[in-house]
């Protein structure tokens, strides 16, 4: 019983594949059937039964996984290559990485892909899958993101003599070192290396196809940030690799309008921290200001490019000019303060520092300082001493009345009014013309004034009763000595005695007016001599002050020099030490120059 059933299913076996196995025999006669001739003449063309049969013919004991038969008692495999550049698309500089859109051209002949073409009414090209021929393992060898050979596999076309023709399009991620040391007045030489990946140069080599050793550029579109200078080519280690330098230069108008430009002016906007007065912390505060937006373009450089150790970026040098001129600019600014607000009662000034700051410096840098305010006996004499504390109509009649008899005081302040009037109006005058008159001229009219009115009392001392003349004379040798307190206070204006009232008699209380008024006069040029030394002081000592102001006016105008000298030098000798600075690019007639010369060598 088993062995019947064994022998049913060995029956229904054969019978299942007997029709297989006549088909596949018939298939093997259709094939060693001679062909059939086919007249091109009368022939309307061919069909798809002569495709199908040559198809067929092609690929009979036909192994995709050998090297191609030499040809013509060649022993190496040549495979024609070419590239054409369609997009460039990116150069990212930080990750030193190209991507390139390109079209590949591969060529090779294969001696079992031959026919003539009159026993397949006509057909001279055919169009097979890629997958049905052996192809040459070419691939990119600088490859920066692991695709090393082409994405879309497209067909192949064989022709009637051999000769396969692969033409794949591929977007290629290539690795390109970066030079950054002229950024971003750049150029950049990117690489592409191809070659067979497990064939040696014994079995299969390269050579340019249609003698074209440049990338052709044909179909190229123009690229928004880099333009295309050059496309060489190179055959290299006995012709089993291939590279093309691809050249390209930055167009540097957006870094220029955005990175170049803002950080020249604030290079420039640093030193005008020295024309700011040092009275307020605006100096201070422009610097640090300027100091944070130049960390802001310093991290935006430092994003762009990469982290190379090999050259410092042009643009970095800049910046980090400015960032150290600004540094420094702070720390001086600090000092100048310090000098500034310096005084005689802290610092005392060397001779030496007087000698340069205030004498050479100045004449060097063409400062003219201010007139200094007259002198009298070392007293400034302000303008508000001048005009208030200063007012001989109110110090002449007080010193007439301690020198003159009471008859006289009147006559000698109606004197004094009258000539102050004038003066008054005189001054007024001058000022409505000419804006705010002159101090020096204000204080010799006053001064003069006080020689006339002087020169009256002292005439009207003389006609005076015989009985005051020693009293008087006595007085005014006080007054006329130039080292006595009260010619001091005579000339600062410290005399503001009241004239004696009506109740003293000229006649009866004279002399014990004169003894009352020696006392009170005595303590009262003590306190006023008290004031004068302290107002002498004080003048000394606002002196220094104007004087350690001045110094810092002078360090502000010489370091503004300095800075600005620096800037410009520094600019000019770092930024335009850029090779290509002032080279104009004209892509449209490169890349027309480029195609006529690969035109001119494919030429016989």
């Amino acid at each position: 019983m088993r062995v019947s059933v064994i022998t049913v299913t060995v029956l229904s076996v054969l019978a299942f594949c007997k029709p297989t196995l006549a088909a596949k025999k018939r298939r093997r006669r259709d094939f060693d059937l001679p062909r059939p001739k086919y007249d091109l003449e009368h022939n309307s063309g061919p069909t798809n039964e002569d495709e199908e049969r040559l198809v067929i013919d092609m690929f009979r004991d036909y192994n995709n996984l050998i090297r191609p038969s030499p040809c013509h008692n060649q022993s190496v495999v040549y495979i024609e290559f070419g590239m054409a550049m369609i997009l460039l698309i990116n150069v990212d500089e930080k990750n030193q990485i190209m991507q390139t859109n390109v079209w590949l051209t591969l060529k090779w002949n294969d001696c079992h892909f031959d026919w003539n073409p009159r026993d397949y009414s006509g057909i001279e090209s055919l169009r097979v899958p890629v997958d049905r021929v052996w192809i040459p393992d070419i691939v990119l060898f600088n490859n920066a993101d692991g695709n090393y050979e082409v994405s879309y596999h497209s067909n192949v076309v064989v022709d009637y003599q051999g000769n396969v023709i692969w033409v794949p399009p591929a977007i290629y991620k290539s690795s390109c070192r970066i030079d950054v040391e002229y950024f971003p007045f750049d150029e950049q030489v990117c690489v592409l290396m191809f070659g067979s990946w497990t064939y040696s140069s014994d079995e299969v080599k390269l050579k340019w196809y249609m003698n074209k050793r440049w990338v052709e550029l044909e179909d190229y579109s123009y690229s928004g940030i880099w333009d295309v200078m050059d496309v060489p080519g190179q055959l290299i280690d006995k012709q089993s690799r291939i590279q093309f330098q691809i050249v390209i230069r930055r167009k540097t108008l957006f870094y220029t309008v955005i990175l170049i430009i803002p950080t020249v002016l604030m290079a420039f906007l640093s030193m005008m921290v020295f024309y700011l007065p040092a009275e307020g912390s605006e100096k201070i505060t422009l610097g640090i200001s300027i100091l944070l937006a130049l960390v802001v373009f310093l991290l935006l450089v430092s994003k762009i490019l990469p982290p190379t150790s090999d050259t410092i970026p042009l643009m970095a040098k800049y910046l980090l000019l400015t960032f150290i001129l600004n540094i420094v600019t702070i720390m001086a600014t600090v000092i100048i303060i310090n000098v500034y607000f310096r005084s005689g009662n802290t610092h005392s000034m060397p001779t030496f520092v007087r000698t340069i700051f205030l004498n050479f410096l100045p004449t060097l840098l063409v400062m003219k300082r201010p007139e200094r305010i007259p002198v009298f006996n070392g007293y400034f004499v302000e303008e508000y001493c001048a005009e208030e504390i200063f007012d001989a109509s109110l110090v002449m009649p007080s010193i007439a009345a301690t020198i003159l008899p009471f008859s006289d005081v009147a006559r000698t302040q109606a004197t004094m009014q009258k000539h102050m009037s004038t003066e008054k109006s005189a001054m007024n005058r001058r000022r409505n013309n000419n804006g705010q008159g002159r101090l020096g001229s204000l204080k010799k009219n006053k001064w003069s004034i006080l020689q006339r009115t002087k020169s009256e009392v002292e005439t009207s001392a003389k006609l005076s009763n015989a009985s005051n003349n020693n009293s008087v004379h006595s007085n005014l040798d006080k007054f006329e000595d130039p080292q006595s307190s009260s010619f001091n206070l005579y000339k600062a204006g410290a005399y503001t005695l009241a004239p004696p009232t009506e109740e003293v008699g000229r006649d009866a209380g004279k002399h014990h007016y004169e003894q009352r008024v020696s006392r009170e006069l005595r303590a009262t040029v003590d306190s006023i001599a008290f004031i004068a030394e302290h107002m002498k002081g004080e003048m000394s000592n606002k002196k220094v002050c104007d004087d350690w102001k001045y110094i810092s006016m002078v360090i502000d105008r010489l370091l503004l020099v300095i800075f600005f000298g620096i800037t410009l030098g520094g600019t000019i000798g770092i930024i335009f030490s850029a090779p290509h600075v002032f080279d104009f690019v004209d892509q449209h007639r490169i890349i027309q120059r480029l195609i006529a010369q690969s035109k001119l060598e494919t030429m016989p």
